[in-house]
């Protein structure tokens, strides 16, 4: 499919499916895991260094966020760590275990959000369900750790080893890259395992690639506009920072969701056949809504011949299919 038929069939996907609000459910309960994932992340590297280097280090990655954004996280993070005594135990197991629970469900919820965009119904029972949440949280406790690692730990490497002059620029080059690889890494894992589907796509496609570029470019454009033009602290006082946030959070997972749609179109779960089907049945459903007739007809599926006559000496009666018409009370039809 070209490139401009594919953007076109996953933007209608996108609108039909009510992407932006999909998007809006799954950022307010990202918001309320976000915490509880942080408490198991911040519990567990709080094994291997001090209270002091994980405090720094948080402060490192949280300037990555809007600025009111990154108060309220930092702020969060600065308790943790003053709370948290760095031991291993059957209290820190049990209090991580607690934690990725929680967590999951946010992440549940962009499970179904996704396979909403591919227009299937996620079949898997609720233990298949929490498995795979609990996977992907799992998945993103480590993606956050090698966040950090890349972004707040390797400036500090960088500075206490001595290099050739020049070398350090080609470190922060590889860096970066290192970052954006991770990303799109764990679009690719989220876009693999989170559809109820038999087949399973390769780990890097179009679909995850445009989803990785739409969510660097959003987060980096929304970023400068509050750091620079916004005045959310003015509107919301005390509540800036939960606004930002969970604005930063709400567009960013739009931006998941439209990658979700093309990679949908790309494995051709989602055609323009499919969303033209889609929009007829939802017309039909307000036609029926607003107290008018649809009318239907029967096709017949009797069987004929022989399989009619063993179907009737079984005492199996054929059902009959009723299809619907195409309404006649649409607009432009």
């Amino acid at each position: 499919m070209a490139a401009k038929s594919t953007i076109i069939t996953a933007w209608k996907q996108a609108s039909a499916q009510q992407a932006p609000l999909l998007a809006a459910g799954v950022a307010f309960y990202t918001f309320l895991s976000l915490f509880p994932a942080l408490i198991a992340g911040v519990l567990t590297y709080g094994i291997v260094a001090s209270p002091e280097t994980v405090r720094r280090q948080s402060a490192d990655l949280a300037d990555a966020l809007p600025a009111d954004a990154a108060s309220l996280v930092t702020g969060q993070l600065d308790s943790l760590v003053s709370t948290s005594n760095g031991s291993l135990g059957l209290g820190l197991v049990i209090a991580v275990t607690l934690a990725i629970y929680s967590a999951s469900g946010g992440v549940g919820n962009l499970v179904t959000a996704v396979n909403a965009m591919y227009g299937i119904r996620d079949q898997r029972n609720f233990i298949q369900k929490k498995l795979v949440a609990l996977g992907l949280t799992a998945g993103a406790i480590v993606f956050l750790v090698v966040v950090v690692g890349l972004v707040a730990a390797a400036p500090a490497l960088f500075d206490a080893i001595d290099v050739v002059p020049g070398t350090r620029i080609l470190l922060e080059l590889g860096r970066w890259l290192a970052l954006l690889g991770a990303l799109v890494v764990a679009m690719g894992v989220l876009f693999r395992v989170a559809p109820d589907r038999s087949d399973t796509p390769a780990l890097i496609t179009k679909g995850v690639l445009v989803a990785s570029g739409l969510w660097i470019i959003v987060s980096i454009g929304f970023s400068t506009y509050v750091d620079n033009f916004g005045s959310y602290g003015k509107t919301y006082g005390a509540l800036a920072g939960v606004v930002v946030l969970l604005l930063w959070l709400w567009i960013g997972l739009y931006a998941v969701l439209l990658g979700a749609t093309v990679e949908a179109v790309r494995e051709d779960i989602v055609t323009a056949d499919t969303v033209a089907e889609d929009a007829e049945i939802a017309d039909l459903r307000g036609t029926e809504a607003d107290g008018e007739e649809v009318p239907v007809i029967v096709v017949d599926t009797t069987p004929a011949g022989e399989a009619a006559e063993a179907a009737e000496s079984e005492g199996h009666r054929p059902t009959p299919v009723f299809k619907r018409l195409r309404n006649p009370f649409a607009k432009g039809r």
